[in-house]
């Protein structure tokens, strides 16, 4: 059960960006972790064969009839208010206003403003699991290795507490609402995973088709052109990278593909970039089966 007399407890390994006025962070901010917390929540639901929109295209909730996907249930959209108020709490229970730095043990209480169903909590729940486990938390997380400031790792979480919640009936509940998905939206399925190893930015660059630099376009097989995304300008809108490195905690790599030939084809990729090691690689689907 998600609530207020519940939460689930979280340490910083790293910095946890959540977005503040002149690039800097100089606070908390609930919304940013809200986002970010959103996102992976839609990866999941689509993971277990459900549907969520992308809530800033044109093809956003609602529909034309009031309709709207299961994540915008929990999270809102237009005339449909959030069913929760996110708080993040120190070790004393006292809300957070300081930038949360690294080594830090926080909470995030999750106050119910209309009632939350237990396959929401349950959702809910997994995708802060998911990553904290796997991925990152917050905002600047396309930072690449390099040394120095630049390159500095922020979003990396570990699990002290967990609310224990049963699964529910998830195929049935995802299947009342809009059904509706993006292009090239992510996809938990599609995800690869790699534990013990990093890459460093130019080893990224080169993954992704792209100068020592990140300039200039030096590759474009179909892989390269999704996991590197695209810069906006006048005419088009900017594309988020797909392709995630940190140094932290021993080590991290993570993504996500169109599909699982693609997503295979990064992982070799990555794996002959890294060469032999100590590292592990784990597919999305291998997390879902997990769960």
């Amino acid at each position: 059960m998600v609530s207020s007399s519940q939460r689930i407890t979280l340490k910083t390994l790293t910095p946890l960006w959540t977005g503040g006025v002149d690039q800097t962070s100089d606070r908390l901010h609930e919304t940013g972790l809200i986002g970010s917390l959103r996102w992976w929540y839609e990866a999941l639901v689509r993971g277990l064969g459900g549907y969520a929109c992308d809530p800033t295209s044109e093809d956003r909730c609602p529909d034309k009839d009031g309709k709207h996907c299961v994540a915008c249930e929990l999270f809102g959209c237009t005339g449909w208010g959030r069913k929760f108020r996110l708080r993040a709490l120190n070790e004393q229970g006292q809300p957070i206003e300081d930038a949360l730095a690294e080594n830090i043990t926080f909470h995030l209480e999750f106050l119910e403003l209309r009632p939350i169903t237990e396959e929401e909590k349950w959702l809910l729940t997994k995708s802060v699991e998911i990553a904290a486990r796997y991925g990152a938390l917050g905002g600047k997380t396309t930072l690449k290795p390099q040394k120095g400031k630049i390159g500095e790792d922020y979003g990396i979480v570990q699990i002290i507490t967990l609310p224990n919640i049963a699964r529910p009936d998830i195929p049935r509940f995802l299947s009342q609402f809009r059904q509706v998905t993006p292009k090239d939206a992510a996809d938990l399925r599609w995800f690869f995973f790699i534990k013990g190893s990093f890459l460093w930015r130019k080893q990224m660059n080169d993954l992704m088709g792209l100068s020592e630099n990140g300039q200039e376009i030096t590759g474009n097989k179909h892989y390269q052109q999704f996991l590197r995304g695209r810069r906006g300008d006048a005419t088009h809108d900017a594309i988020s990278k797909k392709l995630f490195s940190f140094r932290a905690d021993g080590g991290c790599i993570w993504g996500y593909a169109r599909d699982a030939k693609m997503r295979d084809e990064i992982s070799h990729q990555i794996k002959q970039t890294l060469g032999t090691g100590k590292y592990t690689v784990k597919t999305g689907e291998e997390v879902l089966r997990e769960l």
